[in-house]
């Protein structure tokens, strides 16, 4: 049987601001598949227009529209949530999530179609999700040329992905891939993730809290834990038609920078409410969902505060300023200071 069948879909998309040149070609893409799509739920975080206007302004009778306007951003958290909430009232089996500027090729409908569902379950389990791999997006250029995947051991006691302990390499941290080809991930993003209701009906909602960045992470170890095998593919792509914010700040050997180096060696205090809410989030998940030895965690997180000073800051008026919002990211997330920041914070 094959993985992706008839009206098995309800695609998810949450828009921001003004992004209808984008949701347009989105939209206009996925028409030409609309004989797996059940329903589109768009969820447009903020107003800026209306949206259901605009989707019957597209002329696109072969997919059926559900629209949900926050009349204010809620963030990732707040807009996937609710959409989230929606599939799983009104949703066909399957939710696929999008972006508002990403979009899924015919290449990647031609495998889903084509995808043995019964070998890759034989395999894996019965509780399976797909992330879609994004080839623009995705710095890991090794990723399929691995024979192992990290576990959740490789996340514990960490803080904000970094811990001593990786430098140890320990061998209980990975798993062995079953098939070299699939790469098998424990946390992944919303964009281009392909869910089962069956699967998620009982996992916890998506926590508002974090408002942006991080609800994904924390959603997709939830799915982890009950058992959810997420894996990627490489012939099951999705196509970014906008960069991230970050992309445009790489290293020149094409390294990701982490979001601390970005908030330290910023001299924008305009640019950093983005890596604030990354550390915040992060620094909560480990300490709720990652810490199992108090004393490993909390080492963790001294060099985690210590050793940016040295490495990253500027010696400048501007680093320092930069690494006062670092640490007061990292204690509003180790004592649960969350929610929606309040952005005058950053007018100095």
């Amino acid at each position: 049987m094959a993985y992706l069948q008839k009206k098995e879909l309800t695609v998810l998309i949450v828009t921001y601001q003004d992004h209808r040149v984008f949701l347009r070609e989105t939209l206009t893409k996925l028409q030409k598949h609309a004989e797996f799509v059940e329903n589109v739920i768009i969820v447009q975080n903020g107003a800026e227009y209306n949206i259901h206007n605009f989707v019957e302004s597209l002329s696109i009778p072969e997919l059926t529209f559900i629209t949900i306007t926050n009349s204010e951003n809620q963030g990732s958290a707040g807009g996937f949530g609710i959409g989230i909430e929606k599939y799983q009232a009104i949703g066909a089996p399957k939710l696929l999530i999008l972006d508002d500027d990403n979009y899924i090729p015919n290449e990647t409908f031609g495998f889903l179609k084509n995808l043995d569902d019964k070998k890759v379950r034989a395999v894996y389990g019965e509780k399976i999700a797909i992330s879609l791999y994004r080839p623009q997006h995705d710095m890991d250029v090794t990723r399929f040329q691995r024979e192992q995947d990290v576990n959740e051991h490789f996340f514990e006691n960490t803080v904000h992905k970094f811990s001593v302990m990786h430098k140890l390499h320990s061998s209980k941290n990975y798993t062995q891939r079953p098939i070299r080809e699939i790469c098998e991930t424990y946390i992944a993003p919303y964009s281009g993730i392909i869910l089962e209701k069956q699967d998620i009906v009982n996992l916890e909602p998506i926590q508002r809290l974090y408002y942006v960045y991080g609800d994904d992470t924390r959603f997709t170890i939830m799915m982890s834990r009950a058992g959810i095998r997420i894996l990627k593919f490489k012939q099951a792509v999705s196509v970014d038609l906008e960069q991230s914010w970050y992309q445009n700040n790489t290293k020149q050997n094409g390294q990701e920078k982490s979001d601390v180096q970005l908030m330290l060696e910023t001299d924008n205090v305009n640019k950093l409410w983005r890596p604030y809410y990354q550390i915040r989030n992060g620094v909560y998940t480990g300490k709720q969902l990652f810490k199992k030895n108090n004393s490993i965690f909390y080492l963790n997180l001294l060099i985690y505060c210590v050793m940016p000073f040295f490495v990253y800051m500027p010696k400048t008026k501007a680093g320092l300023r930069n690494y006062r919002f670092f640490l007061s990211a990292v204690f509003c997330g180790l004592f649960g200071k969350m929610g929606e920041i309040n952005q005058k914070m950053f007018e100095v």
